[in-house]
């Protein structure tokens, strides 16, 4: 299982950043909000959904993350450098937390599933869950858990009421209000 920070440490790619962390108790949502402003990076990051390829990290792009209290997931929000969105990924995880540091994390179950901004729904890293199951890093148990926590967020986007896709985009423009 790999732990994955809010602040990208770990990601060579980003040459400088600005970071924000902020606790959000509203009615819509209870959690952490970051935000990774991207300043300049290294080079250009493309993801590609059948034949559309997207750029989804360059110079100026935002990368906003959410953390609700109490989920097997987190949202984040990939933002051009005009703040339009390019893609939310909305990553399975066995559990959160915050470094000593106040940074958030959480142990990845390798799945995600994908929204863009169409409205189109991706379901990723189906063969990477099933190799940690097989080698052994996850237990059964843990792929049960990304399954079931997936297919339950499925549900919920597809009837509408996954809401943190929208909460998103609110709380993107309340950090750069301020």
């Amino acid at each position: 299982m790999i732990r994955q920070y809010a602040d990208r440490t770990e990601w060579g790619r980003i040459a400088r950043k600005q970071f924000t962390v902020v606790p959000v108790k509203t009615i819509g949502f209870s959690g952490t909000v970051t935000l990774v402003e991207l300043q300049k990076v290294n080079e250009p990051l493309y993801s590609v959904y059948e034949t559309e390829r997207i750029c989804i990290a360059d110079d100026g792009y935002k990368w906003l993350q959410l953390f609700p209290e109490y989920a097997h997931y987190t949202v984040t929000a990939m933002y051009d450098d005009t703040n339009r969105s390019v893609q939310r990924v909305i990553s399975i995880c066995k559990c959160q937390g915050v470094t000593e540091s106040g940074v958030p994390w959480y142990e990845d179950l390798y799945l995600s599933l994908v929204v863009l901004p169409g409205g189109e729904l991706y379901v990723m890293y189906q063969e990477r869950l099933e190799e940690a199951v097989r080698s052994g890093q996850l237990t059964q148990a843990d792929a049960d858990l990304a399954w079931e926590t997936a297919n339950h967020v499925m549900d919920e986007y597809r009837t509408g009421s996954f809401d943190l896709l929208l909460v998103a985009d609110k709380h993107l423009q309340e950090l750069i209000d301020e």
